[in-house]
């Protein structure tokens, strides 16, 4: 899967339109945003609940979002004392929540040599419990002026780079400041591609111009970056709004990326949504199983339904996948935050891009 488009962060939900999933969607939609960064963990504890009564202010946001057709990814800040506690909120609260993907926020705490082992074992452990779920790096944007930072030990395992561009006290060198945070990376490795985060805030005094943020997207498509990342939602929003609409008015085009159907079909089981399934196939198409077979959108949406609810809220990871003209097989895993739940090996028949038919082999996971 290859992320592409506009996304922003958010770090505290009920400070983005009160908190309001519908009005948040619909912002994101209306600035055809294809992904927004939602905090839900802050080193050992969960990230974005009410401390008084357990309200999950993440939960319905990321739901609404995702039922537009809007990735979210859930990200984390860590520390480093405890990486296995840090790991394992992380692995709880992404497979929980159903997130699309995953980034790693790392930063000052990591700038000690000794450091170095606990990055890898958090990373060992996300990497090893989410399965395909995409995992990024957020971190600083010139590795050359952090070199006791354990870039390999967090990169190895993560399939984006998400550096923050900001250029903090200057002006006009936007554009450079991201060519060369670039340029650094590409004798880091492993390389991995870069999805740049730029500044919409505001930080002892300093404020981006609308030419630099313009000129941070510009160069981000001119160097074929398929994505970039803004920082951050609430505060953009609430002080700076004419950025927020410069972001929302720009077009960033790229080669578009047409994710294939078993990538489509694993990201709308996530959606947790049967109907959203449901759409990938034909009128007439047929669903087969070992024990039945079911014909029309609705008869599959119900087998769909079914599907997820057997699910325990696991998170749908695509395994594999390969094509024969119209032919895709996969195979695809369900994992809660208790370990795998259920394993699958489907063939898909396609015509006219939609699904025609579908043999589906599924089993639960002993635990």
């Amino acid at each position: 899967m290859t992320l592409t488009g506009k996304g922003y962060y958010i770090w505290i939900v009920r400070y983005c339109e009160d908190g309001d999933p519908d009005r948040i969607a619909a912002l994101a939609k209306e600035a055809n945003l294809s992904h927004v960064l939602v905090k839900i963990a802050d080193g050992s504890f969960p990230y974005n609940i009410d401390l008084d009564n357990g309200y999950d202010y993440a939960r319905p946001v990321i739901k609404k979002l995702q039922s537009l057709n809007i990735s979210v990814w859930g990200w984390q800040y860590i520390y480093g004392d405890y990486p296995d506690q840090e790991a394992e909120i992380a692995v709880s609260r992404a497979l929980n929540l159903g997130v699309n993907g995953f980034v790693v926020n790392a930063e000052k705490e990591y700038e000690d040599k000794s450091k170095a082992a606990a990055a890898s074992r958090y990373m060992n452990i996300l990497r090893s419990n989410l399965g395909g779920m995409p995992i990024a790096l957020s971190s600083y944007r010139y590795p050359s002026y952090h070199i006791h930072f354990p870039w390999e030990n967090f990169l190895e395992r993560c399939d984006y780079n998400m550096p923050q561009i900001y250029w903090i006290q200057s002006h006009n060198k936007a554009g450079d400041q991201l060519m060369r945070s670039v340029n650094e990376f590409k004798t880091i490795r492993p390389f991995r591609p870069i999805i740049p985060t730029g500044p919409t805030f505001k930080q002892d005094g300093w404020v981006p111009t609308q030419d630099d943020v313009v000129q941070f997207m510009n160069v981000a498509k001119q160097l074929n970056l398929t994505a970039v990342n803004f920082w951050y939602w609430e505060g953009c929003r609430k002080y700076m709004p004419n950025y927020w609409e410069l972001v929302r008015d720009y077009q960033y085009d790229t080669t578009p990326h047409q994710a294939s159907l078993p990538q489509s079909y694993i990201g709308a089981l996530n959606s947790r949504n049967a109907s959203s399934v449901a759409s990938l196939y034909e009128d007439n198409a047929v669903l087969i199983r070992p024990d039945s077979a079911s014909q029309g959108k609705a008869a599959i949406q119900s087998r769909v339904a079914s599907l997820i609810g057997s699910s325990s809220n696991g998170h749908f990871s695509l395994i594999s996948e390969t094509q024969n003209k119209n032919i895709y097989s996969f195979q695809w895993m369900c994992t809660s935050p208790s370990g795998p739940v259920i394993e699958g090996k489907d063939t898909l028949g396609v015509k006219n891009s939609k699904i025609s038919y579908h043999y589906s082999f599924t089993k639960p996971v002993s635990a």
